[in-house]
């Protein structure tokens, strides 16, 4: 038996931003009830020293939930 959970959820949507110099953070919404989309609106985030540390984390994260894929959105303001 597998561990690996069906890809059910599509897209996983964060943003990321550097903080300060050299601490990166990624926001996205925490996963709350897979089941009802409506709630599941608790803001989660991630920090790390390394903008591409930072993505394989939330990547990964992301697959283990059963999303197939994160879509990284744009900040307003160009951050």
């Amino acid at each position: 038996m597998s561990d690996v959970r069906p890809i059910v959820h599509g897209a996983f949507h964060a943003s990321l931003r550097e903080v300060e110099p050299g601490l990166f953070r990624a926001e996205y919404v925490g996963e709350l009830n897979p089941e009802n989309p409506d709630q599941r609106a608790l803001p989660d985030f991630h920090l790390g020293t390394s903008a591409r540390d930072v993505k394989v984390w939330v990547e990964q994260m992301a697959r283990g939930l059963g999303y197939d894929r994160v879509v990284w959105d744009e900040l307003p303001g160009g951050d």
